[in-house]
């Protein structure tokens, strides 16, 4: 079973970041996926690729366009150095390419845990709506 996450950078995360980890933790611990699937971007995104490492869990990287990996923050060269895999949604830059990259990951998923905090618009909303209109399971963190 392959499991991905959506959720918030840093800013929206309001102080929750320890009960995210502990969540995310619980969850990959409770399915054991056979691949954790991840955006890469700051907040949520990196405990769950950090938490998946730990975990052994083969961890595909997908970034929105490729990337100079020296450019990226230590943190993140170094998980993407430890992946099993890195896919690309785009060749080079592009504003829609984080869309795409989110809608890859949706689609090679069978779950989907979502960290959100409720306000419908950003890339969390996004792809939250994009992953119940095709249908996937969609574990949401409970925000209170």
């Amino acid at each position: 079973m392959k499991m991905m996450v959506t959720g918030h950078r840093p800013e929206r995360l309001q102080g929750k970041e320890l009960e995210v980890i502990k969540w995310l933790d619980e969850k990959l611990r409770e399915y054991q996926p056979t691949k954790a699937i991840c955006g890469m971007a700051s907040g949520v995104d990196q405990m769950y690729a950090e938490l998946a490492l730990k975990q052994r869990i083969p961890l595909t990287a997908a970034l929105p366009y490729k990337k100079d990996w020296d450019k990226l923050h230590p943190v993140v060269q170094e998980q993407l150095h430890q992946a099993d895999e890195v896919v690309y949604a785009c060749e080079k830059y592009d504003k829609k390419g984080y869309y795409i990259r989110d809608c890859m990951m949706v689609d090679a998923a069978d779950i989907v845990l979502a960290v959100w905090d409720g306000n419908k618009w950003g890339g969390t909303w996004n792809t939250i709506e994009y992953a119940l209109s095709k249908g996937k399971e969609v574990i949401f963190f409970p925000w209170k």
